[in-house]
């Protein structure tokens, strides 16, 4: 499987917010999966970047991987008809998958509970502090104001086969 370069780049570009020790550690742990100079449009091994993410996390820990994974609502395109935070969460899913090809990467679902507020599931390969920013970040940038995002029930963490968040806005 592969990943395209937004999202390599988009995980570079948050390691260069990182204090400067933190900063050159995750620089490192990107140039030796051959990530650094990742180009748009570009396809790279997702094991690689996978290890990459696992690696940046085991450094710098969940707060710091889970703004990475806010930092992907930010780079890469959502549907043009996404315009709520539904329609945003809805949509994760295609646009993780047209970030992604050569396989089944698992993928996230949404499903609305209230007028404000639902639940995702992810079922890939990422941390689960990755994988929560990335719902955040999805959700805040669709939002009027404030979104929370709890997780909820079982965690990959602890060996379930998902991660469930709990989202409300």
């Amino acid at each position: 499987m592969e990943v395209t370069g937004e999202w390599v780049r988009a995980v570079a570009a948050g390691v260069e917010k990182f204090s400067v020790d933190s900063r050159e550690s995750a620089r490192t742990v990107l140039e030796d999966a051959d990530l650094a100079g990742a180009e748009p449009g570009e396809w790279y091994a997702l094991a690689g970047y996978v290890d990459a993410v696992a690696g940046i996390h085991d450094l710098v820990g969940d707060h710091a991987v889970h703004a990475l994974g806010q930092r992907i609502a930010r780079a890469v395109p959502f549907p043009d008809d996404a315009e709520s935070v539904p329609d945003a969460l809805a949509a994760l899913d295609e646009v993780c998958r047209a970030g992604h090809r050569g396989g089944d990467l698992g993928g996230y679902a949404f499903r609305q509970i209230g007028d404000d507020d639902g639940r995702v599931e992810c079922r890939t390969p990422y941390p689960c502090a990755f994988d929560r920013g990335i719902v955040e970040g999805a959700a805040v940038a669709h939002a009027d104001g404030f979104v929370c995002v709890c997780e909820v029930g079982a965690c990959r963490a602890d060996g379930a086969d998902r991660c469930t968040y709990e989202v409300s806005w």
